[in-house]
């Protein structure tokens, strides 16, 4: 199939929902409302609160001694979340809600690779070894230990998914990447 005439600023958001499912999978059982340490929270509702509130409830967690502030269905750490609302230019009273966590973890896709994969400027197995670097649920892919997690033996993360499901979802998303540009 020839790429040359794709276009891959503009790829659709819709195309990264294989990615967000695998990613979700991993990370969070796909609860938007989850935090580290408690994938089926129910109880803090992060999906209602700004973002302001997050960053806040982020800081207030890691001080009551919890080694991970990540939140969300992607679990997004602090610092991230800081990085993507000065790259975005997002308002701090923004909710925090379904629509915004896809949004940052679809910017967090492209600022690991997806439009270079998209572009062919990436292989498969590097833009997967990008992806295992953002969310350590997602293997390694490359290296010595390619089915853990990039951050294996940190005593936090490992690998919750598998190599052969990174990689379905990435043959999903580019085919429909490509079929929107069609």
């Amino acid at each position: 199939m020839l790429y040359n005439h794709l276009n891959p600023a503009t790829i659709d958001p819709a195309a990264y929902k294989p990615l967000l499912q695998t990613i979700a999978k991993g990370e969070s059982n796909g609860n938007y409302n989850a935090h580290y340490g408690n994938a089926r929270n129910t109880a803090v509702r992060f999906t209602e609160m700004t973002i302001a509130e997050v960053l806040q409830w982020q800081e207030d967690f890691v001080r009551q001694g919890h080694p991970s502030n990540a939140v969300g269905k992607y679990q997004i750490i602090r610092p991230t979340l800081v990085g993507l609302v000065t790259q975005l230019g997002l308002a701090r009273q923004a909710t925090f809600n379904e629509a915004m966590q896809d949004r940052l973890a679809i910017t967090l896709l492209e600022r690991r690779g997806a439009k270079a994969f998209i572009g062919k400027e990436l292989t498969r197995e590097q833009f997967a070894a990008n992806l295992a670097k953002e969310w350590a649920a997602l293997p390694a892919v490359t290296g010595p230990k390619p089915k853990k997690s990039y951050y294996a033996g940190d005593g936090l993360n490992h690998a919750r998914v598998s190599v052969n499901e990174v990689f379905a979802a990435l043959v999903l998303f580019e085919q429909r990447a490509v079929a929107q540009q069609e």
